[in-house]
């Protein structure tokens, strides 16, 4: 599939929820109310645009002039998304029955994924509402950036480093101090960061 703009990923968001919602496309009319386009034509161009790049399927419908089927095709693989980890002070683990597509180079059978909540990793490049694709580890080396379990509770995302009588987590922000702790339980470290534009 070709590289779409930001407004066509809208709108094929847009039009997954809503197949996903009612087991239908929507109108040309539909689809431009929810955008506040002014004609259906534009609606047409940017149908047209997804379809060309790839992203859509057209299907000729005797009921309708035109129904649509968003592509399921995909270059990834799913894996479960678990919930949410802080990137920011420990919160409780909180967990999910969903999955999330990513790059196959980024799936294999010990691997999932998260949400991130808090900004403590912005300078490495991990933001809030990005999902951070966790590789399971038994023993994460110095710099790592890791999901550490806390007292059995609080989970959070930060650089992992083995002192000599304790365990050192850093956070990429100066706003928020290091968590330094003797008992922690590492359950994977990062190996890579995805990130959804609305």
């Amino acid at each position: 599939m070709l590289p779409l703009t930001k407004r066509q990923h809208e709108i094929l968001d847009y039009l997954s929820g809503y197949i996903r919602e009612n087991g239908f496309a929507p109108t040309f009319r539909e689809i431009a109310a929810h955008f506040s386009f002014n004609s259906l034509a534009t609606v047409a161009d940017h149908i047209e645009a997804l379809t060309r790049k790839g992203a859509l399927t057209k299907i000729q419908n005797a009921a309708r002039a035109l129904s649509l089927q968003v592509k399921t095709e995909t270059q990834g693989e799913l894996i479960p998304l678990l919930g949410t980890i802080a990137a920011g002070e420990p919160i409780e683990a909180f967990a999910t029955n969903e999955t999330i597509d990513v790059p196959r180079d980024m799936a294999g059978p010990d691997v999932f994924a998260l949400k991130v909540r808090g900004d403590s990793m912005v300078k490495d490049g991990i933001f809030n509402g990005d999902y951070v694709v966790i590789q399971k580890i038994d023993q994460p080396k110095n710099g790592d950036i890791v999901v550490a379990l806390l007292n059995g509770e609080g989970a959070t995302l930060k650089r992992f480093y083995q002192k000599k009588d304790h365990v050192e987590l850093r956070p990429a922000n100066s706003k928020y101090a290091p968590i330094k702790t003797k008992k922690v339980l590492v359950q994977g470290k990062v190996k890579g960061i995805l990130r959804k534009f609305k």
